[in-house]
């Protein structure tokens, strides 16, 4: 494992000073061109002469020697002295001393960054040396600062050079409940080293710093086989361009426990049956975790509290049982006692919970010889009594002439059995209640316009899964569930018995699904015609079938298997309203006000109890709102309205991906991640907690020195010069 050490660097504040070396020359050839030049005449009484001189001739070339070398001497050390050379150490970063650097700092952001193993977690740590490496640097360096988080975030964009601003802004900057997007994060980095050199041109060196835990599942994400290859392509770049510094602020063997998924047993909870619910726990650790406390609550308030024991490595499931007494939107907290990573030890749900599930069915046919198109729908949807003030499901039958009249945000779901046509406006409504959150269902028949279907609801709203195309006349002996992949025939698997597969079908529309959606059939014919298709729309889910609610078309109806298949359409269509409340980390919220409020603004209150202002503005026919910033686990409240404010609360949750804190040595890093990239591996846990080494010396000091020479010199050659004229008369 690699230590930080103490590395000297030695360098020119002004490099170019250095030419003026060449005037060092100039004592050298005033000495030559100073020399005497004669004639040698031979004279009989220089001969004694000559022979006194070749004596003393050795000490007068010495003394003129040594005064050639102190005046030599004196311009050298001048000379360096203006370009001002400096000697410093850091046991942090290597850097041409005198070069001015641009040092980008990447600090994961991600929730496993919260491990605590001592006092302080990974992210305030990191901090924390990081303010120490800018506090070392040398005088003239620039910073930036970006949070490597789902998305990135660029904190201190153009270099700042004071370190006090910097450190400021680091020190104000949060973690996110968030995993790392390795590739976009590079990508940022690369835009604000483009930027700097053009702001700040005299950052002539750059340098790359990750402060990290080496997650393996934030290290290592899972790119297709392009993806990955421009990953390593775009590193490698970045590797050339800048000094790559990776400095490892992970422990091996971190163990955690955290809750996975907590989840309501059906897609809708009403007051006539208690709520089935499930939660799954798991050890990411080696040892096994024995009497694990596992809470409950409900709106606040402590329900009920489980022990379980936790192998190392498994999950474990823990059921409650709860009967709400009110409707309303209810927030479900599932706690688990803490450990050294709390952000994964609590998940939230909320559940929608109605009196009654109220559901519209609009009948295309009413009446009739048959009793209309929705007269088996309505019993299959509320077999005991629909009109009992128990019943879980209340449908309410209407004309299609009443589509436009009603408040639709009332209901649950809507079925269409049989409607000829719809107008632009009935579309656009149905695509706004789609949108917030409702299911619907068509059902098709004789009366059904396929053009008009196609154009209105598949072109203008895009709200069906498939196209309408012709009629087929053909029964068909059976059905096939496609292996029960689906939820809505799920429940059929192992049931032969309840007719699902056996049910004959006389007539029925061709259904063309396109391959670039979201569209999944749900039951074919044998002959391989969809028969049952569904798609999800913005929050909501449309389910569209091929044939008849009633038996003019099909037997469904008579069928042992049609109270259950449309029991479990209804379900599958109505999960939207739950799904809407409940998100992931980083996934926007957003919603549509059905109903008009005196307001043009909201407000979002957030985890931490911070109010944020929501703007509704008009898209489509509708008024919409939208809240981007939720890289924060918990439970969200919109409200709009001032009096009797509408209120609407969402519980937004981390994906237990970074939960496992399995991280990666160096020579994995080096090898699977990285290969062939140019970069420096430290470890400074346990050594950020050493004082940073100090400068030798610092900008200037050197330079005095070298002046302090140039004056000693001075008074050499004086006293040298009056010595050896003295002496030479």
């Amino acid at each position: 494992m690699s230590t930080t050490i103490a590395i000297l660097a030695f360098g020119w504040t002004s490099p170019a000073m250095l030419g003026w070396l060449a005037v060092a020359a100039a004592p050298v050839l005033v000495h030559l061109l100073s020399r005497r030049r004669y004639r040698q005449t031979d004279w009989a009484a220089m001969q004694f002469l000559l022979a006194a001189v070749r004596e003393s001739r050795r000490r007068v070339r010495l003394e003129h020697l040594l005064l050639l070398l102190v005046r030599t001497l004196v311009i050298v050390l001048v000379v360096l002295a203006v370009a001002d050379p400096h000697l410093q150490s850091s046991g942090f970063f290597v850097a041409p001393a005198g070069v001015r650097t641009h040092r980008v700092f990447v600090l994961d952001g991600s929730y496993s960054m919260a491990y605590t193993p001592a006092e302080a977690s990974r992210f305030a740590e990191a901090k924390e040396l990081i303010a120490r490496i800018v506090r070392a640097s040398p005088e003239g360096d620039g910073f930036s600062l970006v949070l490597a988080a789902a998305p990135p975030r660029v904190v201190v964009d153009t270099p700042a050079l004071e370190p006090a601003e910097f450190v400021e802004q680091l020190e104000a900057t949060m973690r996110t409940d968030t995993t790392i997007d390795l590739p976009a994060t590079l990508e940022k980095v690369q835009s604000v080293l483009s930027r700097a050199r053009r702001r700040r041109p005299g950052l002539r060196r750059q340098e790359v710093y990750f402060l990290t835990d080496l997650c393996r599942v934030g290290w290592m994400p899972r790119l297709g086989p392009s993806a990955a290859g421009a990953f390593l392509k775009r590193t490698k770049r970045l590797s050339q361009r800048a000094r790559l510094v990776v400095i490892d602020l992970g422990q091996p063997g971190a163990d955690n426990l955290a809750i996975t998924r907590l989840q309501a047993g059906s897609s809708y909870v009403t007051l006539a049956r208690p709520a089935e619910l499930e939660l799954t726990l798991h050890n990411f650790g080696r040892q096994t975790r024995e009497n694990q406390t596992v809470e409950l609550l409900v709106d606040a308030h402590h329900v009920a509290r489980r022990t379980v024991d936790l192998p190392a490595g498994k999950s474990r499931s823990v059921r409650f049982s709860h009967r709400f007494d009110s409707p309303g939107g209810h927030t479900i907290e599932a706690r688990l006692e803490k450990d050294r990573l709390l952000v994964d030890n609590h998940r939230w749900l909320v559940l929608p919970v109605r009196s009654a599930l109220r559901v519209l069915c609009v009948d295309g046919r009413p009446g009739g010889d048959r009793g209309g198109a929705c007269a088996y729908l309505a019993v299959a949807l509320a077999p005991a009594d629909g009109e009992s003030p128990t019943a879980p499901v209340r449908p309410k039958v209407v004309p299609e002439s009443a589509l436009l009249e009603l408040d639709l945000s009332q209901y649950d779901c809507l079925f269409l059995c049989n409607v000829a046509q719809f107008t632009s406006s009935e579309a656009r409504v149905l695509g706004n209640y789609a949108g917030a959150g409702g299911g619907l269902v068509f059902f098709l028949g004789d009366r059904v316009l396929a053009d008009r279907y196609n154009r209105e609801l598949v072109e203008r709203e895009r709200l069906l899964p498939a196209r309408l195309q012709g009629v087929v006349e053909n029964i068909i002996p059976g059905l096939d569930p496609l292996d029960y992949t689906h939820p809505i025939v799920e429940p059929f698997r192992g049931q032969e018995k309840a007719g699902l597969i056996t049910t004959p079908v006389d007539k029925y529309v061709r259904l063309a699904v396109a391959s670039d959606t979201a569209a999944r059939v749900v039951l074919a014919a044998r002959s391989g015609d969809p028969l049952i298709v569904e798609q999800p729309v913005a929050r909501g889910r449309v389910v569209l079938v091929a044939t008849s609610a009633d038996v003019s078309w099909t037997a469904m109806p008579l069928w042992p298997s049609y109270v259950p298949i449309v029991q479990e359409i209804l379900a599958y269509a109505t999960a939207g309203r739950i799904a809407q409340h409940n998100l992931s980390v980083g996934e926007p919220i957003d919603g549509t006000l059905l109903v008009a409020t005196t307001d043009d603004e909201g407000r979002m209150l957030t985890p931490d109890r911070q109010e944020h202002a929501l703007s509704v503005r008009s898209r489509r026919g509708r008024r919409v709102w939208s809240f981007e910033s939720t890289d924060q686990s918990g439970v969200y409240t919109a409200q709009f309205g001032t009096i009797d404010p509408t209120e609407f609360r969402f519980g937004v949750n981390v994906d237990t991906i970074e939960s496992d804190l399995d991280k990666l040595t160096e020579e994995q890093f080096r090898e699977a991640v990285w290969p062939g990239v140019t970069f420096d591996y430290q470890t400074t846990w346990q050594e950020s907690a050493r004082p940073a080494p100090e400068p030798i010396a610092r900008r200037g000091d050197l330079a005095r020195w070298l002046l302090y020479g140039v004056l000693a010199l001075l008074l050499a050659e004086t006293f040298l010069g009056w010595r050896f004229g003295h002496h030479t008369t």
